[in-house]
Order: structure tokens, then sequence, then C-alpha cells
């Protein structure tokens, strides 16, 4: 997989239905084929979840501007009521939450570990960005759960509170301080590739198909396809 990142480039037409310059058509892989089972679906994406509002909150204390604070803020309660959602589902089947998180702890954690940064505005894309691949990808997992709490997970997760007025601040950090993007640019490249990494661990917990990570590149395009798509709506080169 790590070569595959080094290749990243924008997709065009025909590197979404081919592989390099291969005339062999790519097998559609869908994520929702790698769907786990119910509990560990909802400890997985509750811990997710979780670091997200830790990492929003962060951001609200290194925040110089009370708009900041306040769109940040809104980004924190976001998660944070997403988690909740998720661990009161796993109470009403009668699980203990942090118990069922636990597996989850060092992969989320490692994960958080590549993101720390001092610079204020990385850490605000880290936010912004990884906020919205995290909720993506998760919402095309729970697609192929075999559960009836399918719908509610892709409700809560495609509810999009407040990464708006995200978006709008970064852009005016940007406008403000036009130095910002090139930096801002490479961290955003960084940010992709961890994230694809969090993802290839979460695919691995399918029941339904062995993950077999030669076959993942139509699934990693498409993830850093929405990077980029999030990306370009700064401003900012991928």
């Amino acid at each position: 997989m790590f070569d595959w990142l080094r290749r990243l480039k924008k997709p065009t037409a025909s590197s979404r239905s081919m592989l390099g310059n291969s005339t062999e058509p790519v097998v559609r892989v869908e994520v929702a084929e790698f769907a786990p089972g119910i509990i560990p679906y909802l400890g997985v994406v509750a811990i997710a979840q979780l670091a997200l509002y830790e990492a929003a909150t962060q951001a609200v204390l290194g925040a110089s501007k009370l708009e900041a604070k306040e769109a940040l803020a809104e980004i924190a309660a976001d998660a944070l009521a997403k988690h909740q959602a998720f661990v009161t589902e796993l109470s009403r089947r009668g699980e203990e939450p942090h118990q069922v998180m636990r597996p989850f702890t060092n992969t989320v954690n490692r994960f958080r570990a590549r993101l720390a940064v001092p610079d204020w505005h990385q850490h605000v894309l880290s936010v912004w960005l990884v906020g919205g691949l995290f909720d993506g990808f998760f919402a095309s997992l729970a697609e192929g759960l075999n559960d009836n709490y399918r719908k509610e997970a892709i409700r809560v997760l495609h509810d999009e509170t407040g990464r708006g007025r995200l978006q709008q601040l970064l852009g005016q950090e940007i406008a403000a301080d036009p130095r910002l993007s090139d930096r801002l640019a490479l961290w955003g490249r960084r940010l992709v590739g961890d994230t694809l990494l969090l993802a290839s661990e979460v695919l691995t917990l399918s029941e339904r198909r062995e993950f077999d990570p030669a076959g993942m590149e139509p699934i990693f395009t498409e993830i850093t396809a929405e990077h980029m798509r999030r990306m370009d709506s700064l401003g900012l080169t991928a």
C-alpha cells in the first residue's frame, strides 16, 4: 500500500476504471463488502468519534479568536453527539461500551499520534478533513451491516453540523495569510496517507470477505478522491 500511496495523483476517468496503463478493467470493490459485525462496528466508530472530539477540543484551546473557538466547539459537540449515539446503542444491546471500544484503542491512538502537531492551522485542517473522511468511510461501511441499525448509523454519520462553518474559517485564515497554502497542502498529503492506513486496519475486521491489501486500490482511490475534493474546496493542491 505504501508504494501505491507514493503514486497518488488526481484520478481521471480512465484511472478510475483501469489500473495504471493496464487494459484489464478494475474489479469494483465496495467498502460495504468489508463490513464487520455490528458490535465491533459500533465499537470502532464510537472510539473514532471520541478521538475526533478530543482533537476538536484541543483545537478550541489553541484558538486565539472567539469565532474560531465557536466553530471548533460546534465540531467537538457534533463528534461527541455521534460518539454518544453509538455507545448508547451498545448499551441498549447489553454491551459495556468501554469494553467493546478497548480493542481498538491502540489503533486509534497510533493514528492520533501521527497527527500530533503543534501548528494550530495544521491541527484544525486535521479536524475538518479527517472528520469528513471518517464519517464518509464509516457511513459507506455501514451500508454492508447485516443489522437493522444500518440506516440509523448512516443517518448519524451523514450529519455535517458545523463542518461548513469550519471550512469557511479555514478559508478565511488562508486568505488572510496565503503563505499557509503550501504548508497546509503538504500537511493534507500526509493526512490522506495516515487516514488510508487507519481505514485499512478497520477493513481487516470484515466478517464477509478476507482483506487483501493488493486488491484495495479501488477503495483507496475513492477515499483519496474525496480527500482531493475537500482540499480543492479550500484552494489547496492535494
